[in-house]
């Protein structure tokens, strides 16, 4: 699965975003396998639902582009489509190249189709448009709207390189009561080996691969935890990911992390927070976003309404053909006034870093860790004849009007995260938030006395 989820409309919520996120694009029909036509079914999307005005020709050809480089043809045996040349025309011709460059064999007509897609829609370069095969676009689904997802043993996990530049893949966090807390497995655990095959070298998104499988089957894991070699088999199950964490890291100190912003993390965070103030008061509070993708802006508004006063501008929005329009925060305050940091990294995203932009814009936290993703628009998940797409609809700004598209969110306080640190079983941005949190509550505890 990748990073990035879609960030829906501000007025997509409850029933309501649910009908239109399953509601296939008009006129797209099934079909038994993909070809040509996928791409031409694409472009439609684009004409009618992207933020700003597309022309088809040029997506064509980067269409094109695509198969020619997956295909190692030349533009003489698949020429570019004219400048020029009508809609209608340009479509068959399309159709008619992809058809030649399939005949060829040298990949699967169905993979070649989701290439051309997918090369299409990264050509420009949105961070909010992009293609789903149908595995990927149906977990996306389920996922936003807190389904189980996937199977597999329920952790969450990173990729960091070494000193050497040799990539090691590490445990962030272990989900409660998942197979993996079940059989022992720890944050900063090192996974080595996933049934045999090695994991040094591989990607966050490689390994998860090798970990998933069918509920009921075995994961023979090799991890190691300093010195230590531990062999563990644990049993795949379906993972229903949580939203919300929320412990007391210190006394008065309350943690809170966000893992997704699916449909009721607001009300989740709001009921974990009760719950926390039910233990003892809360006098200052670290909101972690790492890892945070982002997802449904109607929950980052909520959860925006637990920090800022009702019907704050979280972020300004601009959309094609619409006047411009502001998300507001929603729902009773609750730590309005409690001193905040806010922990991000480079995959804080969208929904992540709405909020984090509008922190910072109000001063109402410091930010702490690395710069954030910079993939911040609204957009609307679409199915295609195959899988499906995410397709911006919004431009989407801070307050006071910064883009954070392409450009990220720098911290106040930067503090990087290593993997001598997971090695170590060290997290330095949570020490560094502790640090702000304490002296921001020393000065707020002397200014209420000197009151």
């Amino acid at each position: 699965m990748t990073q990035q989820r879609a960030v829906l409309r501000s007025y997509l919520a409850g029933v309501l975003a649910a009908i239109l996120l399953l509601m296939p694009f008009t006129g797209v029909q099934r079909a038994a396998a993909a070809d040509g036509s996928l791409v031409v079914a694409a472009t439609k999307v684009l004409e009618q639902e992207y933020v700003d005005p597309v022309q088809p020709v040029p997506l064509l050809d980067a269409a094109l582009a695509a198969v020619r480089k997956a295909t190692n043809e030349g533009t003489d045996q698949l020429p570019d489509v004219a400048p020029g040349t009508p809609e209608p025309v340009a479509d068959a011709q399309f159709v008619s190249e992809f058809a030649k460059a399939a005949q060829a064999q040298t990949m699967p007509e169905t993979e070649l189709a989701y290439t051309a897609t997918q090369g299409m829609l990264l050509s420009l370069h949105d961070s909010h448009t992009y293609f789903m095969d149908p595995k990927t676009y149906r977990e996306s689904r389920q996922q936003l709207f807190g389904n189980p997802s996937f199977t597999g043993i329920g952790v969450l996990i990173t990729s960091q390189k070494d000193a050497s530049g040799t990539a090691w893949v590490f445990v962030e966090n272990v989900f409660p009561d998942s197979p993996a807390a079940q059989a022992g497995i720890k944050r900063f655990d090192r996974i080595v080996n996933v049934d045999g095959h090695s994991l040094i070298n591989k990607t966050a998104e490689d390994a998860s691969q090798l970990i998933r499988g069918p509920a009921g089957t075995v994961a023979n894991i090799t991890v190691q935890r300093g010195t230590q070699t531990v062999q563990m088999s644990v049993t795949r199950a379906p993972i229903k990911e949580i939203r919300v964490e929320a412990n007391f890291v210190a006394p008065g100190v309350a943690y809170l992390k966000i893992f997704e912003f699916t449909q009721g993390t607001g009300r989740n965070l709001r009921a974990a927070i009760q719950g926390l103030q039910g233990q003892g008061p809360i006098r200052s509070v670290i909101l972690d976003l790492r890892g945070n993708p982002g997802g449904l802006i109607t929950e980052a508004a909520s959860v925006g309404g637990i920090f800022l006063p009702p019907n704050t501008v979280l972020s300004r929005i601009h959309e094609r053909g619409q006047a411009p329009s502001t998300l507001m925060t929603s729902g009773a305050p609750m730590l309005l006034d409690t001193p905040m940091a806010v922990i991000v990294d480079a995959l804080s995203a969208s929904a992540s870093e709405i909020l984090t932009g509008a922190f910072k814009d109000y001063q109402r936290a410091t930010i702490v860790g690395d710069k954030t993703a910079g993939a911040l628009g609204g957009s609307v998940t679409v199915a295609l004849p195959e899988g499906g797409m995410s397709v911006t609809v919004e431009r989407i700004l801070t307050p006071k009007n910064n883009q954070v598209e392409a450009a990220g969110i720098a911290p106040d306080v930067p503090v990087k995260y290593t993997e001598q640190d997971m090695e170590r079983g060290q997290d330095p941005q949570l020490a560094a938030a502790l640090h702000v949190v304490g002296t921001a509550w020393r000065w707020f505890a002397r200014v209420w006395r000197a009151g």
